[in-house]
């Protein structure tokens, strides 16, 4: 799996490189990977002690998974710290590109079409939730404007899960139509 990522990214898997014969041990979301970088920049597994342990804290991966960036205290790094420090910004800035695997699978053209449909619903998600937003700050600027409590929040909350859900449906419906159509 990281491998996988290492391929997509080709700068950080040539820097990677470069560490060919340093052991790594990787700890993040409940996952542990160890291995030693190869020439090209790929991990190979390793029963061998690690040079050095990065490990992401359940605060890193919580920040990652909300598109905020991890912040020192959320990051440990033991054994060869100059090497882990080297290496941090390096693994850190993997990034999964999914078009890459859509096109693998299903050709250019259905992996663009399903890459546009699903920036669109992004969009339109977080439209609405910035919409929903700006009415509560006009709502609790009102005078007379009630407390929510948490009960309350957590109703609202569920109910923009479901408009998030009922939106995902309907573009799933749309592309389905769209592909009938078509065939």
């Amino acid at each position: 799996m990281i491998n996988h990522l290492i391929r997509q990214n080709r700068e950080t898997q040539a820097l990677l490189g470069g560490f060919a014969g340093q052991t790594l041990s990787l700890h993040a979301a409940g996952m542990q990977i160890r291995g030693t970088f190869n020439a090209e920049g790929f991990l190979e597994y390793t029963p061998d002690a690690a040079d050095t342990e990065i490990r992401f804290l359940p605060g890193a991966v919580e920040k990652v998974l909300q598109g905020q960036t991890p912040g020192v205290g959320d990051v440990s790094i033991s054994g060869d710290t100059g090497l882990g420090t080297a290496l941090l910004p390096l693994i850190g800035g993997l990034r999964y590109h999914a078009n890459d695997d859509l096109s693998r699978l299903l050709g250019d053209a259905a992996a663009g079409s399903i890459a546009v449909r699903t920036e669109k619903a992004a969009r339109t998600v977080k439209q609405i939730g910035l919409s929903i937003l700006e009415q509560l700050s006009d709502f609790a600027k009102e005078p007379e404007a009630p407390v929510a409590d948490r009960h309350a929040l957590s109703a609202w909350a569920r109910e923009i899960d479901a408009l998030r859900d009922d939106t995902a449906r309907f573009e799933a419906r749309l592309a389905k139509l769209e592909a009938q159509s078509k065939g």
